[in-house]
C-alpha cells in the first residue's frame, strides 16, 4: 500500500497525501474531513440505533420494575424523568438515525441528546447514592461509555462530554452534600471509564481514519490505468457525459485536449518495452500536474495516447495548459534517436474548445480533438494544434483512413 499510496500522491490523489501525512490530531485537510464525516455517520448510524433502542428498552424495564414491586421513596419524581425526559431524548436518538432529514444532524443531536441523558441520570445516581444505593453509580458509568463508544460519536465529541460529564457529577454531588468520601470514590471510578473510553474512542476513530483512506485508495486503483496511475477510458467516459451535462447546464465552457508521444512504436522498438513504460509514466505526470483545479480532469485514453479536460477554463490559462504540457515533456529530456523532429521524446496536443449549450454533442466535441491531434502530426509534430468544435464540421471516423500516418 506504501508504494501505490506514493505514486497516487504523485499523480495529485488527496487520500494518498493524507495517508502519508498522517493524522495525529483525528482531523483531515480541506473537504476530506467533511467526506470522512459524512462516511462516519452512515457507518454508525446502526450502532447508535442499537445502542439508543437498547438503551430505551432498559429505561421502560426499570420503570416496569418500579411499577410491580413497589417504588422506593422519591420513585415518582425518578419515573418522571424516565419517562419524560430520558425516553423523549432516547427517541429523538433513535429518529436521527432513520430519518433522511435529521440523519445529517445526527452527530450533533447524539451528542446533546447523550449530555442530557447524563445529566439526568447523574442527577437520578447522585439522589440515589445520598440515600445509600451506591450501586446505580453503574448507569452514569454506561452514558459515559455511550458517548465515548455505543452512539458512534468523534472522539472530540465524545471525549468533551465524557469530560463534562465527570466534572458535572463532582460538582452536582457537592451541591447535594453527598458523602465526600463516597463522592470521591465514585468520581474516580467515573474518571476511569472516562479515560478508558476515551482511549478507546480515539484508537476506533484512529482505525476509522486509516481504513477509509485505504479504501478511498484502493477505489481510485479500480479506476486508475495501472500503468500509468492516470484515471482509465472506462472511468473518463462515465466523467465526460456527467461534466457535458453540467457544463450545458451551467453554460460553461470545455476544452478537450488529446496529447500523444511522437513516433513512440519507434522508441519502443529502439529502447524496448520497459523503456516505453517508464516513458508512458513521465509523459503521464507532466499532463496530471497540468490538472490543478477541482474539475480538471486527465486520463489515458489508450496506447500512448492521453486526453485532459478543463472545465470553464480562463482565456489565459485554456492556451498555457496544452503548450505547457508540450514543453514539460521535452524538459524531461528523455532521449529519442528515432526521432524525425527531435532529438528527445516530443508531443503532438490536440485541442477542441466547445460549450455544450451550442447544440454541438459530445461525440462531435471529442472528435473534434481527435482530429486536431491528427492535423497536430500531419503538420510535423510537437506542436499544439486548436480547433473550435464548435464551428468544425466532422465526419466522424473517415479522417483518420484518410490520414493514416508513421506512429
Amino acid at each position: 500500500m506504501d508504494f501505490i499510496s506514493y505514486n497516487l500522491e504523485s499523480l495529485g490523489s488527496p487520500y494518498a497525501k493524507q495517508l502519508k501525512q498522517g493524522y495525529p490530531n483525528l482531523r483531515f485537510a480541506g473537504l476530506l474531513e467533511k467526506e470522512f464525516r459524512d462516511s462516519f455517520i452512515e457507518q454508525n448510524v446502526v450502532r447508535g440505533r442499537t445502542s439508543g433502542l437498547l438503551a430505551l428498552g432498559m429505561v421502560l424495564a426499570l420503570s416496569l420494575i418500579d411499577a410491580l414491586f413497589g417504588a422506593a421513596p422519591g420513585a415518582a419524581l425518578l419515573n418522571v424523568l424516565r419517562l419524560g425526559v430520558l425516553c423523549l431524548v432516547i427517541t429523538l436518538i433513535v429518529l436521527a438515525t432513520f430519518h433522511p432529514a435529521l440523519k445529517p444532524q445526527y452527530m450533533g443531536i447524539a451528542g446533546f441528546g447523550v449530555s442530557l441523558v447524563g445529566l439526568v441520570v447523574m442527577y437520578m445516581s447522585l439522589v440515589a447514592a445520598k440515600a445509600g444505593a451506591s450501586y446505580v453509580l453503574a448507569g452514569v458509568v454506561l452514558v459515559v461509555l455511550a458517548a465515548c463508544l455505543f452512539l458512534g460519536l468523534l472522539f472530540r465529541i465524545a471525549v468533551s462530554i465524557s469530560g463534562m460529564l465527570v466534572v458535572t457529577y463532582l460538582a452536582m454531588g457537592l451541591l447535594l452534600d453527598v458523602p465526600l468520601n463516597q463522592l470521591l470514590y465514585s468520581s474516580a471510578i467515573l474518571t476511569t471509564a472516562a479515560v478508558i473510553g476515551a482511549m478507546s474512542a480515539y484508537n476506533l476513530e484512529l482505525a476509522l481514519r486509516k481504513g477509509f483512506l485505504e479504501t478511498k485508495i484502493l477505489n481510485e486503483l479500480a479506476e486508475r490505468d495501472g500503468l500509468t496511475g492516470l484515471y482509465n477510458r472506462r472511468i473518463f467516459d462515465d466523467f465526460i457525459h456527467r461534466v457535458w451535462r453540467q457544463a450545458r447546464r451551467e453554460d460553461v465552457g470545455l476544452q478537450i485536449i488529446f496529447v500523444d508521444i511522437d513516433y513512440f512504436k519507434i522508441y519502443n522498438d529502439l529502447y524496448g518495452h520497459q523503456a516505453g513504460d517508464d516513458c508512458l509514466k513521465k509523459a503521464a505526470q507532466c499532463i496530471a500536474h497540468a490538472a490543478k483545479r477541482p474539475f480538471d480532469f486527465c486520463a489515458r485514453y489508450g496506447g500512448e495516447e492521453f486526453v485532459l479536460v478543463l472545465y470553464g477554463p480562463p482565456r489565459d490559462y485554456a492556451r498555457t495548459v496544452p503548450e505547457q504540457i508540450r514543453q514539460d515533456v521535452i524538459a524531461l529530456g528523455i532521449p529519442h534517436e528515432g526521432s524525425e523532429i527531435d532529438n528527445l521524446v516530443t508531443v503532438s496536443v490536440g485541442v477542441a474548445i466547445t460549450r455544450p449549450s451550442t447544440g454541438r454533442s459530445l461525440a462531435g466535441a471529442i472528435q473534434t480533438a481527435d482530429e486536431a491531434l491528427y492535423e497536430a502530426k500531419q503538420g510535423g509534430r510537437n506542436r499544439v494544434l486548436y480547433k473550435d468544435a464548435d464551428a468544425s464540421e466532422v465526419e466522424t471516423g473517415n479522417f483518420r483512413v484518410n490520414a493514416r500516418i508513421k506512429a
